[in-house]
Parts: C-alpha cells; structure tokens; sequence
C-alpha cells in the first residue's frame, strides 16, 4: 500500500518538526518514494516557532534530515512564535484550546499546500498527500487516529489532500530502534533526557518534564524561564490551571540546589532505551556517515 499511494500521488509534504517521530516517519518515507523513484514528489516542511519557543538548532536540524535524503525543504516562519500568540491573545493554550498548533503550523502550512499545488498547473484536481508523524501510544485521542483518511476541511475541488500517519503503529522503541540502526541525527535535548522535541514549554508536558526544561535551558544559557514568567505576570494567566510556570522555576531551582547542574553525554537517548552498546554502536554509525 504505502508504494502504491505514494506512486498515486502528485505531491508528498513531509511534515517534520526535527523529533524523533517526524525523523522516523522522514526515513520510512524517502525509503518508499526511493524505491518507486518518486523522491522528487517531496517536500519537508518545517514550521519553525523561533527562538522564544523551540530548542536552539531543531530548524537547521530538520534542514539536514531532509538533506540526508536530497529532499526539497521549506521552513515556515511563525513570526513571534508561542510567546507572541500568548502576547496577542492574553492566555496561554491548554489541551481544549491548542491555538499554537492550528495559528502557528496547521493554518501556515495550508498557505504552503495552496502554493504547491498552483505550481502543479495540473487540470484536474491532484492528490496531495499531508504525511504526520505522530504515533498511537502518546495519547488517547491519536490511538483514535486512522493511518490514513481524508482531510475534507482542506480538500477542495483543485485538491485532495490524505493524511497519512506513516508510523502510527510504532512504539518508542521501534522509533529508537530505527535511529540507532540508521545512524540518524536527533536533537541532543534528547540526550538531556527530554521525552519529546515539542515548544520548549508545552502546555501539554507533565509537572516533571517543566522541570527538566527549566534546568536544561538553564544549562544551555537560555533566558526562557525568565522571559515566560514575566509573560505570566504580565498577562495574568498561568501557564497551566493547576500551577504557574513560576511554581516550576521554585522547583527547578530546588532539584538543582540538590543534585547540581543538568548534565549529560552524547548518546544518552540511545543508552536510556537501548543500552550501552547500541548507543556505541549508533556512535560508530553516526559518525562514519557524519565524515
């Protein structure tokens, strides 16, 4: 099936936010289309929130996943990023609300479908397939998911759009797996035992993981913290309804005064999942394909 759709289809968006998932999933895919010769129907796009909301280096990093493949990439700019749409809005997103997701990648990538499409000049309406990286074990709602169904909020009579959840079925360690075994580049906020290469501070992320962000920007020299806490007084809207972000600096500050400084080595993702020698075996992978 997967040779077959991406064969049918006039274009692919690779949708990739530089994580695991979306490296997985960019992998898996350019293997397909290398294989039914359709590499050049690709197009990675990233939707880049900048500096007050990402990890420093995820869009060059998602620059150069694409380019491992020799894929066509377009970064989308999200102008002042989550921090500015709190700004404007006066609240910060939760889990019913997640304005970030629809303002800042879902309704700027459409804008980018409509101009891909044009560029077609096809006469008749083309397929268009949106591919996500997103698996079923990270929450009740994408285990709901299908791995494959039609947008018919963006189809319209120049377009059918199919969205297409390639590794759905994939556990974090079929994902783990793949990387070590492949020599894959991942973010090394991972290293640093981050779950997930989401907003620096999601609102979806647990007590536990706020934390762990703080202390990583901290480690990194990275003013977040500070510039998100005036945010919230300023606004006067907490970050999450059951605690500020403040609460999680309090704490922040408290793990550090007990263990020290965040620290960690390159490989420590794959050491957590894998074990020590798939994380030396993954070196000798990476680095031989890095030279």
């Amino acid at each position: 099936m997967p040779l077959e759709l991406i064969t049918a289809a006039d274009a692919l968006l690779v949708h990739s936010s530089g994580g695991k998932d979306s490296l997985v999933m960019l992998d898996q895919v350019a293997t397909w289309a290398h294989q039914v010769g359709c590499t050049d129907k690709i197009v990675v796009v990233h939707c880049d929130l900048g500096d007050t909301s990402e990890w420093p280096g995820v869009r060059d990093l998602a620059e150069r996943q694409a380019a491992r493949y020799g894929l066509r990439f377009i970064a989308i700019d999200s102008e002042d990023g989550l921090l500015g749409l709190v700004e404007k809005r006066g609240r910060f997103p939760d889990a019913a609300r997640r304005l970030c997701t629809s303002s800042l990648k879902r309704d700027k990538a459409n804008v980018l479908l409509t101009s891909i499409v044009t560029a077609l000049g096809l006469d008749r309406q083309a397929v268009v397939i949106n591919c996500l990286g997103i698996r079923s074990s990270e929450s009740p709602a994408r285990a709901r998911k299908l791995p494959l169904a039609i947008d018919t909020r963006t189809s319209n009579r120049n377009r059918l759009v199919i969205t297409w959840h390639p590794v759905l079925e994939w556990s974090e360690t079929d994902v783990w797996e793949r990387i070590a075994t492949e020599g894959l580049e991942y973010h090394p906020a991972y290293d640093a035992l981050m779950p997930r290469l989401s907003c620096v501070f999601c609102v979806l992320a647990g007590y536990t993981v706020l934390v762990r962000a703080v202390r990583l920007c901290w480690a990194l020299g990275l003013p977040l913290p500070e510039k998100y806490t005036e945010l919230e007084a300023r606004i006067g809207h907490r970050f999450k309804d059951q605690y500020s972000l403040a609460d999680v600096v309090v704490e922040a500050a408290k793990v550090e005064a007990d263990e020290g400084p965040l620290k960690w080595r390159c490989g420590d993702a794959i050491r957590a999942h894998l074990g020590e020698d798939a994380a030396a075996d993954y070196a000798l992978r990476y680095f031989a394909l890095a030279t």
